[in-house]
């Protein structure tokens, strides 16, 4: 009876570390292929992460002033430009998030992996 349960022990103990040491491992895989795309994007293939299809409509007040006077057009140039740099500047906040998020996977699930698999290759030994 004792050695039915130390055999379960056992391989719940196994199935437990390869399973972790599975999500460690894919953890840095995604996190690497991730980063790799990322920084592939931001040097080498700049063209890759612009909005070649983006407009930038200008923003027409709707109502008309009190004094009846005629409302003065916006500047659509100004206002595109504008749009442009906050397009441009969400694009690098956005590639920075991703990052911070890729090493972050990398930094937890190296750790993650490593330790587990190691405890894995001294129970074959």
């Amino acid at each position: 009876m004792e050695s039915t349960q130390n055999t379960k022990v056992v391989v719940i103990k196994n199935i437990y570390l390869y399973l972790v040491a599975f999500v460690g491992l894919m953890m840095m895989v995604f996190a690497s292929a991730d980063l790799i795309n990322t920084l592939l994007r931001s040097y080498v293939f700049t063209h890759a992460d612009q909005d070649y299809y983006q407009s930038y409509p200008c923003a027409v007040p709707a109502i008309a002033r009190a004094d009846g006077k005629p409302i003065d057009q916006p500047d659509c140039s100004k206002q595109q430009e504008e749009m442009k740099q906050q397009s441009d500047k969400n694009r690098i906040a956005q590639r920075e998030r991703d990052l911070i998020r890729d090493l972050s996977f990398i930094l937890v699930g190296a750790p993650l992996f490593f330790f587990h698999w190691r405890i894995v290759r001294k129970k074959g030994e």
